[in-house]
């Protein structure tokens, strides 16, 4: 039998290397897809929590504040 008469079996090297190429090209387009949106989930969790911690401590420090304005142990003596 000979590999002529067969369809679609004669690749030729630079055949073989554009097929290799296109394979790289989507595995590196997808995993920079994948990259960016796991990098964004990051900084958008990331962003929030440091949010938060500044106004978790934004509260304490107004709690104290009024808390010491109404306990002013030093004008009291």
């Amino acid at each position: 039998m000979e590999c002529s008469k067969i369809v679609g079996a004669i690749m030729t090297i630079k055949d073989d290397m554009m097929q290799l190429a296109w394979i790289y090209l989507g595995t590196g387009v997808a995993a920079y897809i994948i990259w960016m949106i796991r990098d964004n989930a990051f900084q958008s969790g990331y962003w929030k929590g440091r949010k938060q911690g500044w106004d978790m401590h934004r509260r304490m420090i107004n709690t104290q504040r009024t808390t010491d304005e109404v306990f002013d142990y030093d004008k009291q003596n």
